[in-house]
């Protein structure tokens, strides 16, 4: 992949947020230490990001590959291996739409019986997921269970998840979160609603039931204190051959409360990148807003020193910036290409009238006493307007219209 400004990928982003540090360190004290302090903070976002890892406990049957599906709103294809390990226990990657990945530890074949398919050295099943534990921590525990088998033979899974438990700990010393969750609700009781939630009170009560036997069975002493809450599920959705979802028979239901339950759970470094694949709107529009806040901050500190027309590039370098993040955060790629695209639709294009307003702003600063005021007060707020601008547009799915309007309303409140 090309590392040009034209075709951004993770390292050339980190280049280009480098060369603002330089251009950041030549600012007069303290605006420099207050800039430099906003760019690292970004710089150690996109460094060290990662996919989410979760470790998937239940028995074939369980729903766990249509859940994968339901969770990334697209069917996902296996890569391959994240951490090399014999036979056919290992962390593996699966991929969705634009690139967005998560890594996965399946636990299916504990209590199936018999050999492996593949060679395994280990002497069984449950010594090579231990095995594959100690490599590498997942981040959550998925406990998966049938909502019409919540208490059928599940004694097995539970000593499995209190030894998956104990090795994470001991190992990384990491104490996992479990996030239990029944699937197939929607085959309870009576089976012809199929469509949740119900005013059926029956089958609202038999949900209520099965989520109360999962939690019983989650109590035990070693379990019960990692458990952030069981999740009545249904993840069918049937795609058509192009991939898309077939809406009449899109039957998910509670998945973006799941989505939202994951991000709280995972760690920071993992949250970005599982908000991203499973569109956790609200996660992704405050972690975006503090983007724009930050950036808004920085250029409104960099408007208001007495330095007419010499800030020009960097202030149009930070809003750059700040709409290839926005555009990230929506699931975009890190390239300059998100913010060309809504730059040209806006109007707003660089090369143009863009820069004519920005020096218009630059050349404020020649008003004697208010200049600078004025100057910083105006990058600040047309930043943030260009900000929510992006938001609107690549993260609430709005048309350019409507991100003008967006843009327009912040802008007028500094008349």
């Amino acid at each position: 992949m090309s590392s040009s400004d034209d075709d951004l990928d993770p390292t050339s982003y980190t280049a280009l947020l480098e060369k603002l540090l330089i251009q950041v360190r030549r600012l007069p004290e303290p605006l420099r230490r207050k800039m430099e302090e906003q760019v690292k903070e970004l710089l150690s976002l996109v460094r060290d990001h990662r996919p989410p890892r979760f470790m998937l406990i239940g028995r074939r049957g369980a729903g766990k590959s249509t859940l994968l599906n339901a969770i990334f709103g697209a069917k996902v294809a296996q890569v391959g291996p994240v951490v090399a390990q014999t036979g056919k226990t290992m962390w593996k990657t699966y991929q969705g739409p634009v690139g967005r990945t998560i890594e996965i530890l399946d636990t299916r074949g504990i209590q199936e019986g018999g050999a492996p398919a593949e060679h395994d050295e280990t002497s069984s099943a449950e010594a090579s997921f231990v095995q594959s534990l100690r490599a590498r921590t997942p981040d959550v525990f998925l406990f998966l269970c049938k909502a019409k088998e919540v208490d059928a033979a599940i004694h097995g899974d539970l000593n499995f998840c209190e030894r998956a438990l104990h090795e994470t700990k001991n190992t990384h010393g990491i104490d996992a979160p479990v996030v239990g969750i029944v699937t197939q609700c929607d085959e309870l009781d009576p089976p012809f609603i199929q469509r949740l939630p119900t005013d059926d009170e029956e089958k609202t009560e038999n949900i209520r039931k099965a989520v109360a036997v999962l939690e019983k069975h989650l109590a035990r002493p070693s379990i019960k204190p990692h458990v952030a809450r069981v999740l009545p599920v249904v993840a069918y959705v049937r795609f058509r051959l192009d991939g898309t979802i077939d809406e009449a028979h899109d039957y998910r239901w509670n998945i973006d409360q799941l989505a939202t339950l994951l991000v709280d759970e995972l760690p920071k470094e993992a949250k970005l990148d599982f908000a991203r694949l499973a569109r956790v709107r609200h996660f992704q529009r405050s972690f975006a807003r503090s983007i724009v806040t930050m950036f808004s901050s920085a250029c409104g500190l960099i408007g208001a020193e007495p330095i007419p027309v010499a800030d020009l590039p960097i202030i149009t370098s930070l809003q750059v910036t700040m709409i290839v993040a926005v555009a990230y955060v929506a699931g975009r790629d890190l390239s300059l290409e998100s913010a060309r695209e809504f730059l040209v639709a806006m109007g707003l294009n660089v090369g143009g009238a863009f820069i004519l307003r920005e020096l218009a702003r630059a050349l404020a600063k020649l008003v004697p006493g208010w200049g600078n005021t004025i100057s910083g007060a105006v990058a600040a707020l047309g930043t943030k307007g260009v900000g929510e601008a992006a938001i609107a547009y690549f993260i609430d799915e709005e048309d350019i219209e409507e991100a003008k309007r967006t843009m327009q309303s912040i802008m007028k409140r500094r008349e």
